[in-house]
């Protein structure tokens, strides 16, 4: 497990600066107030409280005129100031760990924040076929319980690498003076020995503390993709009664993170104790020692003070080390994400191509595409010309919705080149190729907003009219009417409140209100019943008029539209031609229509 991993995150804190800074300022605050003002509290403070003559000596002067000149030797007054200075030493380190924690735990959700952006804005580059082999539930995973891990191990671990040495380091200034003075080197260097050997269980404990986060966090993984997956098959749950084998899943994954988890807390509680008994050791020698060399009470107080002031923030670090082991488990999973190849990027400033309007001529050029080395494509040469409509089919698995799905560039070919009125893809910038394609898929998404704001995500920015033209054209503004508040109906999660020939009328106004030079349909009116099917083909064809238009459809009577068709089997063109030419011929189609009855 290298902690390296987390090295992306941590100038997230440069954006947090100034608060950073502060609670970093507070903490070294905390810790000299803790490490130099506990102690000489001990040391000068308890002396004169007690009038001891042996301690006052080691009253620093300025303290003692004090009492001489302004006090007038009132040792109720004087008893009352120097008590005083108990609440102040506590008042001060309370406040300082106050705004510490405050100001901390502000930097982290700023952090928190961007790790989330970041990985999120990085998930919307990557092709569509990097998400082919995951599950959802585990990137919902990894931008939630991975990202708030990496958020404490940043903006808490980066606070505690700072504030607990800041402590060790007073604490032991003092500790040294103090034992300079007193002529007890032997007995302070003896008590600091112990806290190398510290190291050893925080070490052996970390590893343990590394690989089982490791697994946690995989298995998190694996738990969200078990109530994501519940959550969106409502239907074949209840329909196949899959309730008890779904809870049974459920139920042996969460025992199994509960196990895990335990197992983390294990070797995290066992570092402390570790620590405290090793630190003891050296305590109790060093107190044998004093004692064999016959220190008061009074010098062995401040120094043992020092010696366990010094002890705890060992304890704090131990407890950071497994903080930043769980920490760099956390970030290579997230790096899963930000290290992923971006297959489709922007093209470099000087190759992007200064373009017009599209005409809409498409080529595919020898294409071939393949998903984890399956091959879908296998070098596809094929022209469509300008305003062509042209129908794509063949049986399911032949390479159809691939071949569309190029156009956009949701992923770039393997082999070959796709070229838009004779040039490549690749050197279009992606804003301006995809703002002239439209698509209406198979399954359209609508977001849970107004049915209005989900038909604008064809063209940002359109009038209410616009909006209710497409509408109509798509013949979706009669059902639209009847919904409780028309336009401004808000759509459950996925469109689940309309039914599936409700959400492709819906998404099929967006293609008609974006109005775009090349249009993919497919399977745009499988859902769609005898009668709206006839109406919105009608539609279709007007709206298809001039543009360059990609029909991928099951129903033959969608595909009679077309004036070419291009049969694809296996990833290869195996005939091209009219409905009538084709029809008459033996081969793919000809099965095809015959499997339909429409021979």
């Amino acid at each position: 497990m290298k902690q390296s991993s987390l090295r992306r995150y941590y100038p997230l804190l440069w954006e947090a600066r100034w608060t950073f800074g502060g609670g970093v300022l507070a903490g070294v605050v905390y810790g000299m107030a803790s490490g130099l003002g506990l102690p000489t509290m001990v040391k000068y403070v308890f002396p004169i409280l007690f009038r001891d003559a042996k301690g006052m000596k080691e009253v620093p002067t300025w303290l003692l005129q004090c009492k001489e000149q302004y006090l007038q030797n009132s040792v109720e007054a004087m008893t009352m100031l120097v008590c005083a200075f108990i609440p102040m030493i506590f008042l001060v380190r309370g406040l300082a760990a106050y705004m510490n924690t405050y100001l901390i735990n502000k930097t982290g959700f700023q952090v928190l924040e961007h790790v989330r952006t970041m990985a999120f804005t990085k998930l919307q580059r990557l092709p569509m076929n990097y998400f082919h082999g995951q599950k959802s539930g585990d990137l919902l995973s990894r931008l939630t319980y991975d990202a708030e891990v990496i958020r404490n191990a940043i903006a808490q671990g980066s606070n505690d690498l700072i504030k607990q040495p800041a402590t060790l380091i007073a604490s032991i200034v003092y500790l040294v003076s103090a034992a300079w003075k007193q002529d007890s080197m032997a007995i302070a260097m003896i008590g600091l020995f112990s806290i190398p050997l510290c190291v050893l269980p925080i070490s052996r404990a970390g590893k343990r503390i590394g690989r089982r986060s490791s697994a946690v966090q995989r298995e998190m993984g694996e738990t969200s993709s078990i109530i994501s997956e519940t959550l969106q098959s409502p239907l074949e749950v209840r329909v196949y009664q899959l309730e008890k084998r779904q809870q049974d899943s459920y139920g042996s994954q969460i025992r199994q993170v509960l196990r895990l988890l335990l197992k983390v807390v294990k070797y995290k509680a066992m570092i402390s104790p570790a620590i405290e008994v090793v630190a003891s050791v050296g305590f109790a020698w060093a107190l044998y020692l004093g004692v064999q060399r016959g220190m008061s009470l009074e010098q062995f107080m401040s120094v043992g003070t020092a010696l366990f002031m010094a002890y705890e923030p060992v304890k704090k670090l131990g407890a950071l080390h497994a903080l930043l082991r769980q920490g760099a488990a956390a970030a290579e999973r997230m790096e899963m994400i930000m290290q992923a190849e971006e297959t489709v990027s922007e093209p470099p400033d000087d190759e992007v191509l200064a373009r017009g309007a599209i005409q809409g001529k498409v080529e595919w050029c020898d294409v071939s595409f393949a998903y984890d080395d399956q091959p879908v494509l296998r070098q596809v040469s094929i022209s469509v010309a300008q305003g062509e409509m042209v129908a794509l089919a063949g049986p399911s698995g032949s390479g159809k919705t691939t071949m569309v799905n190029l156009l956009p560039r949701l992923f770039d070919p393997q082999q070959g080149m796709v070229k838009i009125d004779g040039c490549d893809l690749r050197h279009w910038s992606l804003r301006d190729l995809r703002r002239n394609i439209a698509v209406v898929p198979q399954m359209p998404v609508l977001f849970q907003d107004s049915i209005m704001e989900n038909i604008l995500v064809g063209r940002e920015g359109a009038t209410e009219d616009e909006v209710i033209a497409a509408a109509k054209k798509a013949h979706a503004h009669e059902f639209i009417k009847r919904l409780p508040d028309g336009y401004r109906t808000v759509v459950g999660e996925r469109g689940s409140s309309l039914s599936g020939g409700q959400r492709q009328r819906i998404a099929m106004a967006r293609a008609f209100l974006k109005d775009a030079p090349i249009l993919i349909l497919d399977e745009a009116t499988s859902a769609l019943d005898a009668e709206s099917e006839a109406a919105v083909s009608e539609s279709l064809q007007s709206l298809c008029q001039g543009r360059t238009t990609f029909l991928i459809a099951h129903r033959f009577s969608t595909i009679r539209m077309a004036s070419r068709i291009i049969v694809l089997e296996r990833g290869g063109v195996v005939a091209d031609g009219t409905f009538a030419e084709l029809q008459s011929q033996p081969g793919t189609f000809r099965k095809l229509l015959d499997a339909a009855g429409e021979a």
